[in-house]
C-alpha cells in the first residue's frame, strides 16, 4: 500500500471535513453522550457493587477547598483520558505501518479537540479499526478494572471516553457507506476517500439517517433543556408565574416543573427532554434524507465529514 493515491483510476471520492453544523451537531452529542454514558457506567457500578461510584477525593468536612478540590479532579479525569485515546489511535496507526503524529485544535471556535493523524493510506475497513481502537480498548479494559477494585472515580474518564469518541463513531457510519475497497488519507481536519468514480457513496443511507436522528435529537434535547434551565426560571419570573409544571412526573412526559416562593425558586427538568429530543430528531432524520434525495450529485458529493 502506497501513501499517495497514484493510479489513474483513483478518483477523489470524497474529502470530508469538520464543517461549523457538524461542530455543533458533535457538541451537542458528545454533551448529552458523557452524561447518557457516566449513568449508564454509574448504573452498573452501583448494580455490580451495591454502592453508587463517589466522586469525593478531599478529605470529609475539611473546609470549602474539599468541594474544589473535588471539581478539580473531575474536570482533570474528564480531560485526561485524551492522552491514552490518542495514543491508541497512534498504536493502531503503526500497526498498519504509518507514522503517527499528534496535535490539538479548536472547531470553528466551539469544540476542542486533539487528535492523531498520518500521511499513510489505508483500506476502509483498517481505518475503522484505527478510529474504534481507543473506545473498544479503554472500555474493555476500563470497566472491568472499575468493577474489581471498585474505582468509582473511572466512571468520569470512561464516560469521557465514550463521548470522546463521537467523531470517531460519525467517521464509522459514514465509511460504512463506500466499499470496502475504497482508500482513505488521514490529515488533521478530516479524511479524503479515493476509489473508481462507480464508488461514490450513496446520496440517502441507513447510516446517514442514523447520524442525522441522533445529531438531530442531541441539539433538540440539549437546546430545550437549556431554554427551562437557563432561560425559563427568568421568563417566568418576568411574567409573574409562581408555579408551572409541564407533563406529568415519574413519566417520559414530564418536562419541566417551577414554582417560586418569597424565599425560594425551585426548578426541575425531566426526562421529556429526551422525548422532544427523539420527536424532534427522527423529523430531522427524515427531513435530510429527503433533501439529499433530491439534490444534485454534484452537491450530495460535497458531503461535509470531521476530523478526530
Amino acid at each position: 500500500m502506497t501513501s499517495t493515491p497514484s493510479a489513474e483510476s483513483d478518483t477523489l471520492l470524497a474529502d470530508l471535513e469538520l464543517t461549523r453544523a457538524l461542530t455543533i451537531q458533535m457538541t451537542c452529542l458528545g454533551t448529552l453522550g458523557l452524561i447518557v454514558a457516566a449513568s449508564a457506567l454509574g448504573g452498573l457500578y452501583e448494580t455490580v457493587t451495591g454502592a453508587p461510584a463517589t466522586f469525593q477525593f478531599g478529605p470529609v468536612g475539611v473546609e470549602w477547598w474539599t468541594s474544589a478540590l473535588d471539581v478539580l479532579v473531575i474536570l482533570l479525569l474528564t480531560t485526561v483520558f485524551l492522552v491514552p485515546h490518542e495514543w491508541l489511535h497512534g498504536l493502531a496507526i503503526r500497526y498498519y505501518g504509518g507514522e503517527p503524529r499528534y496535535g490539538f485544535g479548536v472547531a470553528h471556535f466551539i469544540l476542542p479537540y486533539a487528535y492523531a493523524t498520518t500521511d499513510h493510506e489505508f483500506s476502509r475497513d483498517q481505518f475503522i479499526v484505527v478510529l474504534l481502537t481507543p473506545l473498544v480498548v479503554m472500555t474493555a479494559v476500563g470497566v472491568p478494572l472499575m468493577l474489581v477494585f471498585e474505582w468509582g472515580w473511572l466512571v468520569v474518564p470512561l464516560a469521557a471516553n465514550a463521548a470522546g469518541a463521537v467523531a470517531d463513531l460519525w467517521m464509522t457510519l459514514t465509511l460504512l457507506g463506500v466499499p470496502a475497497d475504497a482508500r482513505l488519507q488521514d490529515h488533521p481536519k478530516g479524511v479524503r476517500i479515493y476509489g473508481d468514480a462507480d464508488d461514490r457513496p450513496r446520496r440517502v443511507s441507513v447510516t446517514a439517517l442514523v447520524w442525522d436522528g441522533l445529531a438531530g435529537a442531541a441539539v433538540a434535547a440539549v437546546a430545550v433543556f437549556v431554554l427551562l434551565a437557563v432561560v425559563g426560571p427568568f421568563a417566568l419570573d418576568y411574567l409573574g408565574v409562581d408555579s408551572l409544571t409541564i407533563g406529568t412526573e415519574g413519566t417520559f412526559t414530564y418536562l419541566f416543573s417551577f414554582a417560586s416562593t418569597p424565599t425560594e425558586i425551585s426548578l426541575s427538568v425531566g426526562p421529556g427532554v429526551l422525548t422532544v429530543g427523539a420527536a424532534v430528531g427522527l423529523a430531522y432524520a427524515l427531513a435530510m434524507g429527503y433533501r439529499r434525495a433530491r439534490e444534485p450529485v454534484s452537491s450530495a458529493e460535497s458531503n461535509a465529514g470531521a476530523g478526530r
